[in-house]
């Protein structure tokens, strides 16, 4: 059937050639449907716990969709606050034109802070200024600030050289990527024309929304810059080691083909695109390499064996048929597996990955004899250097393969130490790097108003106008001072410093009634009389439930990462738990926590989907080998090279989120590849040709060591162009592939020979008739 199937397409090119066209036509056709967002809701299935939690956070208070402007003085003017003419006009402008971006629904800044006062017996409350109303020293309305712990530093630093302007907004569920992108335009527009007016100060936007819209941007300038780097880089290598201008280009048409016609299959079914499906089109490209690499060494050695065009294609077709089929179902599984992530984009960008190595696979066997049939037979080229390379570092790796044993073994032991040191984590505010406005807008933020994270505490009193209640106050403001001690707080928000603040200016501003309202009554008046004062869209909805049966406290915290976020999580409840009961907090949420335990949780999954690849693939392995002992054997280049990979990674970054997470389940139906062609070969040769090991370890580096060095090189090559990319977390999982692509090299090379070496005691019995190579 095999054999029919490839005279057939060896004997009718053209038909097979005029059909792929047909099938590229139809998948370019379909790729403009594929649609793509960017919106951070899509790193997270419906049935994420943490996600529910803040999506019912935000139906109860505000959406937390935003928009950030930040204002701030140059650093040349190390001498000069924000409170100057042109200084205070920038800010009630950007405050004005806030209000009429898209989709605005609130914005709060220094110019409309409600300030709180009291003239006679009238208690005060207004904007904190206006430009038609300044007074004549300016310097008074910096002391105010200055000392309002309202306004520093959660919305002005502590110099007073830097503030902020939130544009918070209501984006619509069906159409939010549209709607962000159209809100982050206009805001950039205003940005860049009130630059104009104003020269002399530094204006920068940020913001939940902005970052959405900077992630798709990243992501379409990597697709557009690194693809072709990518072809480059594995043109170079290509044709420095295949050292033929036809195989290079042969190649690179099937892998480009096996692009189009991924992301062409998935556009007919309209998948919506995200940031870490961006990373498709390179795995694919890499990927894609090796089933092709296999048969044209192939067809180039018994060209060179003296084999006229025909029989070397078919030759090479019928040898490789099994092993490249072999090969690319482990990488599918391998890639599938991460379909137990706990993160949809990566199960989607799994899927597609898996769909483009089948189609690799089916173009490799179609397309590639198809071209070749058609081509001239191509002029004599040596490979004599490769070859005796390979042949003399089989006879060193034999000659000292006890030595080259236990050296491999400690360093991958040494290297699971190191793997320890990885700190698990995700940092969302550096998902790009600072080439990107936003990131350094965020870390400008950091410097300047600090607290970067953001937890949100719901307190809920569990009954209407519970909030009233002086003894649920009272607890909430204890929460709350404790909160201002624990080291990391940068800021805390609640109702209870705005009731505090109230009842001392209702007592004539005497500090010594800065407290609690001594009454249920007296509490539920001074709320109600400071919401009547408050102009229409700056109303305390965002803190207050309607039913005022709960309040929202926000607390920020200095840059950390996941694990100490979580931990800051767990004590924040332990001691509302034990000391103020009345509020019932359960957990936290917002962004941080979300993507914190998303990381948590992807990670478990990675083991569990990692392990149950390894099993199905190591049951293929010994079925195809057809020997249990080789079977488990293969585990070891299997296994060594992701333990080994991260911990170079600890040593280097020390840092893994849930971009280098799926790292493991990636490489491992890729690093297999290397460990099929060079255990049948070997297997080949002790089993069919009756070598002893050490001459069949010499047989595998002599047949396939070749191809095995340039399908390396093409892969480490292609991901480690992710290097080149702006979006971090592309970058890491394309550095952290080539280093676990390398070391899985020197596994199959410094390790498995002489393992095999030390463990293959088989004693073989002559057949009668010699099979085929598995591979070559």
């Amino acid at each position: 059937m095999r054999e029919r199937f490839l005279n057939w397409v060896i004997a009718h090119p053209w038909l097979v050639i005029v059909a792929i066209a047909i099938v590229i036509l139809s998948s370019l056709a379909g790729i403009p449907r594929l649609g793509f967002t960017s919106d951070f809701r899509m790193y997270f299935g419906p049935e994420n716990p943490q996600l529910k939690a803040f999506e019912e956070m935000e139906q109860r208070f505000s959406r937390q969709d935003n928009v950030f402007f930040l204002v701030s003085t140059p650093s040349s003017q190390a001498d000069q606050t924000l409170f100057q003419q042109d200084a205070l006009a920038l800010i009630e402008a950007l405050t004005t034109a806030g209000w009429k971006l898209p989709y605005s629904q609130r914005v709060d800044s220094l110019q409309n802070f409600q300030y709180t006062q009291v003239d006679g017996d009238d208690l005060l409350i207004a904007e904190f200024y206006t430009l038609d109303e300044l007074p004549l020293d300016l310097s008074v309305l910096a002391q105010r600030a200055m000392n309002d712990p309202d306004i520093v530093p959660k919305i002005l630093s502590k110099d007073g050289r830097t503030t902020g302007i939130n544009v918070q907004l209501f984006l619509p569920e069906n159409n939010s990527a549209a709607a962000s992108l159209e809100t982050v335009k206009a805001a950039r527009a205003l940005a860049n024309s009130l630059r104009q007016q104003y020269p002399d100060f530094s204006i920068e936007v940020a913001g939940s929304v902005t970052s959405n819209v900077t992630m798709g941007e990243a992501i379409k300038q990597d697709i557009e810059s690194l693809l072709v780097i990518s072809y480059v880089i594995m043109l170079a290598i290509m044709l420095l080691l295949l050292r033929t201008v036809t195989g290079m280009l042969l190649v690179t048409a099937v892998i480009g083909m096996s692009v189009i016609v991924t992301m062409g299959i998935f556009g007919w079914l309209s998948y919506t695109l995200t940031p870490p499906t961006g990373f498709v089109p390179t795995a694919i490209m890499t990927i894609a390499v090796a089933d092709t690499i296999h048969i044209l060494v192939s067809y180039y050695y018994y060209l060179r064996q003296g084999n006229d065009k025909k029989s070397a294609l078919m030759t090479s077709l019928s040898i490789n048929f099994s092993p490249v089929f072999i090969t690319s179902i482990t990488t599918m599984i391998g890639v599938l597996c991460l379909n137990t992530s706990d993160s949809p984009p990566y199960r989607d960008m799994g899927n597609m990955i898996a769909v483009g190595v089948l189609v690799a696979w089916l173009l490799t066997i179609t397309f590639l004899p198809a071209v070749l049939a058609l081509l001239p037979t191509p002029k004599g080229r040596s490979s004599q250097q490769q070859s005796a390379l390979m042949d003399r570092l089989a006879d060193t790796i034999i000659r000292h393969h006890k030595a080259l044993f236990i050296t491999m073994v400690a360093l991958v032991a040494a290297s699971a130490t190191f793997a320890g040191r990885n700190t698990i984590t995700e940092r969302w505010h550096e998902f790009f790097d600072t080439s990107f406005e936003v990131r350094r807008t965020i870390d400008h933020i950091e410097k300047s108003l600090g607290g970067l994270h953001v937890l949100y505490f719901v307190t809920d009193s569990e009954r209407d106008n519970g909030i009233n209640d002086v003894e649920f106050l009272q607890q909430l403001d204890d929460l709350v001072q404790w909160l201002h001690q624990q080291t990391g707080v940068v800021q805390v928000t609640s109702i209870s410093d705005t009731l505090k603040r109230l009842n001392q200016n209702l007592h004539g501003d005497d500090p010594a009634w800065y407290r609690t309202p001594e009454s249920n009554e007296a509490a539920a008046q001074y709320l109600l009389l400071y919401e009547l004062s408050l102009p229409l869209g700056l109303g305390l909805d965002n803190t207050l439930t309607s039913d005022r049966s709960a309040t929202r406290i926000q607390v920020s915290l200095e840059r950390s990462d996941s694990r100490h976020i979580l931990a800051m999580e767990k004590d924040i409840v332990a001691w509302s738990e034990a000391h103020a009961p009345l509020l019932h907090i359960r957990e936290a949420t917002g962004l941080d926590i979300v993507f914190a335990n998303l990381t948590f949780r992807n990670v478990t999954a990675m083991l569990e989907g990692t392990g149950f690849a390894l099993i199905i693939i190591s049951l293929l392995m010994i079925a195809a080998l057809r020997s249990w002992r080789l079977g488990l054997i293969s585990m070891v280049p299997n296994i060594f090279p992701a333990i080994l990979a991260y911990g170079l990674w600890g040593l280097l970054y020390g840092k893994v989120d849930t971009a280098t997470s799926v790292v493991a389940c990636v490489s491992l139906g890729i690093v297999v590849d290397d460990t099929v062609h060079f255990l049948s070969k070997y297997n080949y040769a002790r089993l069919q040709l009756k070598h002893s090991p050490a001459d069949a370890i010499r047989y595998a580096f002599h047949t396939v060591g070749v191809a095995l060095l340039i399908t390396s090189a093409i892969l480490i090559g292609g991901f480690m162009v992710m290097e080149f990319s702006h979006f971090n977390p592309s970058r890491a999982m394309g550095t952290l592939l080539a280093i676990t692509i390398a070391v899985a090299l020197l596994i199959d090379f410094l390790l498995l020979p002489p393992l095999l070496l030390l463990t293959d005691k088989r004693q073989i019995v002559k057949t009668h008739k010699p099979e085929s190579p598995l591979v070559v």
